[in-house]
């Protein structure tokens, strides 16, 4: 089983929910906004059987709750280990990955455009080169000591793992997957100049580099893909529907041009309902 290291609460989705349920007409429209032909692109690989995006090449999905993944670091491979929360026997977690050692190099890598898993927090080890750990950090430690400069590393995940958010000056942070990305912003220490609560600031802005699926710092989380989310209406998404696949960082830019675009688009149906 996965070591949930960085627990995140579970009542915060309900808070979101809650929030944008509460929004008056204008603030939706100003939300769901959202150039058409984009936002075809954007589903494209989200319909029918190409609705995930594919995981990595050095990654497997076994059964449909966990993801396993097998690196090779040099060392120091600058990650901190720890037994799970029932004691020694019962998993060893990722309780940190350091900014230095080859864990964060390959991180850059895989935001450079490599086709990798990368190590995070709340991952499980479950191998050193081939050799299960069986649960125990101490066993983890000595087989990784007692290994030449190279070590062969199997990891696992959940299949809704904790997503990996990258802000625009490069700070990241490992999140729960209902954590609302203003609040990781200020935890990280990335300041966006958003104060508004309701998101109608173009500070509060940002989109996805990937596929320019557009975030309010407020408003959204980084579990769930918000356009899919709006569009599944009252009743909410299907389950999985909107899901985030935690094996792709989600890399934020900074949108103004989006903010503008929603008022246009607002203003312009306000004029078409007082003609």
């Amino acid at each position: 089983m996965a070591v949930l290291l960085y627990a995140g609460n579970t009542q915060v989705l309900n808070f979101v929910g809650l929030q944008v349920s509460g929004l008056t007409s204008r603030d939706r429209t100003c939300m769901q906004a959202k150039d058409k032909n984009a936002l075809a692109e954007f589903l494209k690989p989200r319909i029918g059987k190409g609705k995930e995006r594919e995981l990595p090449s050095n990654a497997e999905m076994i059964g449909t709750l966990k993801i396993v993944y097998e690196v090779a670091l040099t060392k120091p491979l600058g990650i901190v280990l720890t037994d799970g929360p029932r004691g020694p026997g019962f998993g060893v977690g990722v309780e940190e990955v350091l900014n230095s050692g080859s864990a964060a190099e390959l991180f850059k890598e895989v935001l450079k455009g490599e086709d990798s898993m990368w190590i995070q927090e709340g991952d499980e080890l479950e191998a050193v080169n081939g050799e299960p750990v069986d649960g125990f950090q101490d066993k983890a430690v000595e087989m990784i000591q007692k290994s030449g400069d190279e070590v062969k590393l199997q990891l696992s995940r959940p299949r809704k793992g904790f997503i990996k958010v990258v802000f625009p000056d490069g700070k990241h942070i490992t999140s729960p997957r209902a954590a609302v990305l203003q609040r990781l912003a200020e935890k990280v220490g990335y300041n966006s100049g958003c104060t508004c609560k309701d998101g109608r600031d173009e500070k509060c802005w940002y989109k996805d580099v990937a596929t320019g699926e557009v975030y309010v710092l407020p408003l959204n989380v980084p579990g769930l893909v918000p356009s899919v989310w709006r569009k599944s209406g009252e009743d909410g998404a299907r389950p999985g529907e909107a899901d985030y696949e935690c094996w792709i960082p989600l890399r934020l830019e900074y949108a103004p041009e989006e903010f503008r675009k929603a008022i246009e688009e607002e203003a312009a149906q306000q004029a078409a309902r007082g003609a």
